[in-house]
């Protein structure tokens, strides 16, 4: 089948290639011209394990092509929307780039071509991609179905072709049947559903996702407190059956990528069109905003000196492990709260996009972990990098400056509490 691929970042290059992997000749379009020839040298923007090498074998086999012309989809049996829906500083998503893409796919698409919506949109909005389709050609008869994207970063190549579920949306049997065509080759089970069913449900997939960190960060606050250890409580929790092993029950200084937030925003927007209070909702979101101002002032109280008169660093700056994504991390949050309260910030991280950081922060990101730390007060590990495990901690505090704090917010050296401390620096893990 020919499949055109509209939007191509991190969900598009991983679709497009995934799309080949399962028998489909696959073009990739998108506007930016930049981005295009990065993929055509088999390049993808965002770093995944194995992409690439899929790329590359496909462009040489000829079953991948890469354009910035939209009419590379006129014969196309299928037409994917597959762009990373931005989201405003409000945490709400912008869907202009997606209607702005149908209005270029209008005039293009084949008659009976179907519509597969996989970027992130709010419930209602794929019914209305469609109709501008259609208003715009009155000679296309094709259905539209909403595929949520089921993709983490470090894993998405795996996840694409080996996942868990599947959900699909579509309203009629023809449009399923189509879907199915596609995607005939995954093994996994399907869970097909109505079209604004499968939108609802990726808000709430991370709706509750986020419900259950934000319920971690409170209970984690709470052993502090009372003088529990959050890993000993979440065990348990974990431990039964109900709630079980995978659960999102992670202590830390917060959530963010922007992804989870939106779903939030967009589920409580919903429920006030439809006049319903979202009191569990509107509560994870302000858990979540007040968690970081409650770090911030945390580490002053720790630190025992005003902010403006420290240098902190940040370990970890990327989104999560496995990806060089620093975009919307929690670090460039933790970073600019910092830099407001006086602070002077450095960071490392092995693996980070270093020029996305450095335009993003107007600082130099370190190659070295200690000459970060030089002179450093504080230190605050946000993302649990594996390369961390092999920190010298005595040499790390040879070039810091008392207290020699280390917030270790991901517990990842719980077990070497003692051990630490026993050198002089101040360690501090979270809910412990």
């Amino acid at each position: 089948m020919k499949i055109g691929v509209i939007g191509l970042w991190h969900l598009g290059g991983v679709v497009s290639a995934g799309l080949c992997e399962l028998g489909h000749t696959v073009f990739g379009v998108d506007e930016d011209e930049r981005a295009v020839a990065s993929f055509q040298n088999g390049t993808p923007l965002v770093s995944e394990p194995g992409l690439s090498e899929l790329i590359t074998k496909r462009l040489s086999g000829g079953q991948l092509f890469f354009s910035t012309n939209f009419s590379a989809i006129r014969d196309c049996d299928a037409v994917f929307l597959t762009y990373d829906t931005p989201v405003t500083d409000q945490d709400e998503p912008d869907t202009g780039v997606l209607f702005d893409a149908v209005k270029n796919i209008a005039p293009r698409i084949k008659e009976d071509a179907l519509l597969v919506v996989m970027s992130q949109v709010s419930v209602g909005v794929t019914r209305e991609l469609a109709e501008t389709i259609r208003d715009a050609n009155q000679s296309w008869e094709g259905e539209a179905v909403y595929f949520p994207e089921n993709l983490q970063l470090g894993k998405a190549v795996e996840r694409f072709l080996s996942p868990d579920r599947l959900v699909v949306g579509a309203d009629t049997e023809s449009a399923s049947a189509a879907m199915e065509s596609i995607i005939t080759a995954i093994a996994c089970p399907r869970l097909v559903m109505s079209v604004a069913s499968a939108e609802m449900s990726k808000h709430a997939l991370n709706a509750f996702l986020s419900t259950s960190l934000s319920f971690t960060y409170v209970i984690s606050d709470l052993c502090e407190a009372v003088g529990a250890d959050v890993h000993e409580v979440m065990a348990a929790l974990k431990a039964d059956s109900r709630i079980g092993q995978q659960a999102y029950l992670d202590t830390g200084i917060g959530f963010s990528g922007g992804t989870l937030m939106r779903d939030l925003r967009s589920l409580s927007q919903l429920g006030q069109m439809a006049g319903q209070k979202m009191a569990i909702i509107d509560a994870v979101i302000q858990t979540n905003l007040n968690r970081r101002d409650r770090i911030i002032e945390r580490v002053e109280e720790m630190l025992g000196l005003p902010l403006a008169e420290s240098r902190v660093g940040v370990l970890g700056v990327t989104y999560k492990p496995g990806t060089p994504t620093v975009r919307r991390s929690l670090s460039l949050e933790l970073i600019a709260k910092l830099k407001a309260q006086g602070s002077e910030v450095v960071a490392h991280d092995p693996g980070a996009d270093r020029s996305a950081y450095e335009e993003a922060v107007g600082e130099k990101l370190y190659d070295d972990l200690y000459a970060m730390a030089t002179g450093c007060h504080g230190i605050i590990l946000v993302t649990a990098l594996p390369e961390f495990e092999a920190i010298d901690f005595s040499g790390l505090k040879s070039r810091m400056h008392p207290p020699y704090l280390f917030l270790d917010s991901r517990n990842v050296f719980r077990n070497k509490e003692a051990v630490i401390r026993n050198m002089g620096i101040k360690y501090q893990g979270l809910g412990r």
